[in-house]
């Protein structure tokens, strides 16, 4: 386990200033391919004695981009500082040089490593403060959007045999049926990318002795827009797949991903939704969230209460247009009230 340093360019202005009061260590938690994947510690530097409570956090990314510790939201830093516990967030392989089913292998391997005690044994040997000790049964996990979707499958798929205290689900991916189904906001694509290149090969392949002179047609069509600036072209529209195949073809080969930052590959993402590739698995406008909708949080959860009664629920409803909307809010921000009493009903136990 070495000593890290966070970007604080991925970090909102909130969290810079909760960040001094930690100390962060970065450590392998598997290999695949002798490659490591990486957990970080976000320790407190000031402790009280005994067992300290553990706050799991993963991060976002529609599965395709993200890094672990970036974008930490303040109110849980500031949790962590008020109950002296360690946060713990994992880096995961991501899509498209991966599959979902390989991110939720990681996952299940990251759980691992808590259960046999090595994530305290590298706690044990790195630091001179030997005395910390993870109480990983007085556990809260949380995540955002896509991490959300990792945070309930922590539960539903049972990867972790630890006793979760708290799920923190923050606007979550969990009807993937629907998402694949749903149209997509506008996206960044880099300027290396050649959409009008990638749309014109498409045609040649269906259209091989076409001799139409369509070279000038646009890469997007009907009502898609697209809007420019010197990095990156902003489209709203079709992205077509031989993006990922271009973007996968130039990879070395058994090199794995597990990192990227955040809205650098969202085109890829798209891609892959409107090719149905994404997950390859055996009232007003202030109501609509443009990457999840409300109603698929809502229709989840009632089939929730349907099949488990007995599970304890809080459900909050905001009525902003914002995905992620939540990376500067502290304990402090009036929507959090009812959702962090409910959390300390239940963590930290004792």
């Amino acid at each position: 386990m070495d000593p890290y340093t966070i970007d604080l360019t991925n970090q909102c202005e909130n969290s810079i200033k909760l960040l001094p009061q930690f100390d962060t260590y970065r450590t392998a938690y598997k290999h695949v391919n002798s490659q490591p994947i990486h957990a970080f510690f976000l320790i407190p530097k000031e402790l009280p004695p005994g067992p300290r409570p553990l706050l799991v956090r993963f991060h976002g990314g529609a599965w395709s981009e993200g890094e672990a510790e970036s974008f930490m939201r303040p109110f849980f830093l500031e949790l962590a500082l008020k109950h002296g516990a360690v946060i713990l967030t994992p880096d995961y392989r991501i899509r498209p040089e991966h599959e979902i089913t390989d991110l939720l292998e990681d996952i299940g391997s990251f759980w691992k490593w808590i259960e046999r005690g090595d994530a305290q044994q590298v706690l044990r040997d790195s630091l001179s403060n030997r005395a910390l000790q993870l109480d990983a049964h007085n556990l809260l996990v949380g995540g955002e959007s896509g991490g959300g979707y990792i945070t309930a499958q922590t539960a539903l798929l049972g990867l972790t045999d630890l006793p979760i205290k708290v799920l923190f689900v923050q606007y979550p991916a969990l009807d993937l049926a629907r998402i694949l189904a749903e149209p997509l906001p506008p996206v960044e694509v880099p300027v290396g990318i050649d959409l009008h290149l990638h749309q014109h090969q498409k045609r040649q392949k269906q259209q091989p002795n076409d001799d139409d002179d369509d070279d000038d047609d646009d890469a997007t069509s009907g009502n898609d827009e697209v809007s420019s600036s010197s990095s990156a072209t902003m489209v709203s529209g079709y992205i077509p797949y031989s993006v990922v195949e271009e973007h996968l073809a130039g990879l070395k080969p058994g090199q794995i991903c597990t990192r990227a930052k955040f809205g650098s590959r969202m085109y890829l993402m798209s891609a892959m939704v409107q090719a149905g590739r994404l997950c390859d698995l055996s009232g007003e406008v202030a109501f609509v969230d443009p990457m999840i909708p409300w109603e698929h949080t809502e229709g989840w959860v009632e089939k929730l209460r349907r099949l488990y009664p007995d599970v304890v629920l809080h459900l909050v409803y905001l009525p902003t247009g914002e995905h992620v909307f939540d990376n500067n809010h502290t304990m402090e921000t009036p929507w959090l009230k009812e959702p962090l009493e409910f959390v300390h009903k239940y963590w930290p136990a004792g």
